[in-house]
């Protein structure tokens, strides 16, 4: 089952527990997230069949050097967590990558379909401005899509 997309609002409690939407837990299975560093300063939290499927990939990576992939291998594999979603539909993010994220109170739970994003807010917002600048460029450079 896959995960339903969009973005919400979400509130960092003192705890350092964040809800995950609704829409979201119903294509997470056992109730489990695996939790790591995203590309940006956010968390990227998986599915377990997902993370299964995004580390063997990572693991793979064997056309860089030794040391390209142990930095690729600390960045995603290292850093991981795994949160279980509470009876109120909260997961606990650990310090260590609530301070990555740079996560204040008000967050941004954000989901492609694939994986679960959470922000700090003003970060996502700056985010996306930066891509409204660029997308153009961006899209032209991916060749046609056929978007309309």
């Amino acid at each position: 089952m896959a995960l339903a997309s969009g973005e919400y609002p979400a509130t960092l409690d003192d705890k350092g527990r964040v809800s995950i939407p609704a829409r979201f837990r119903e294509g997470i299975p056992e109730n489990l997230l695996i939790l790591t560093k995203g590309i940006e300063r956010c968390i990227w939290a998986h599915t377990p069949p997902r993370w299964e499927e995004v580390s063997a990939r990572l693991r793979r990576a064997a056309s860089m050097s030794i040391k390209k992939t142990d930095m690729v291998h600390h960045r995603f594999i290292f850093s991981t967590y795994e949160a279980e979603i509470d009876k109120a539909g909260r997961i606990a993010l650990p310090q260590k990558l609530r301070d990555f994220a740079a996560l204040g109170k008000d967050c941004i739970v954000a989901s492609d379909g694939n994986r679960i994003e959470i922000w700090d807010a003003e970060r996502y917002a700056a985010y996306e401005q930066m891509i409204d600048e660029q997308i153009v460029d961006v899209l032209e450079e991916m060749g046609p899509l056929n978007l309309y």
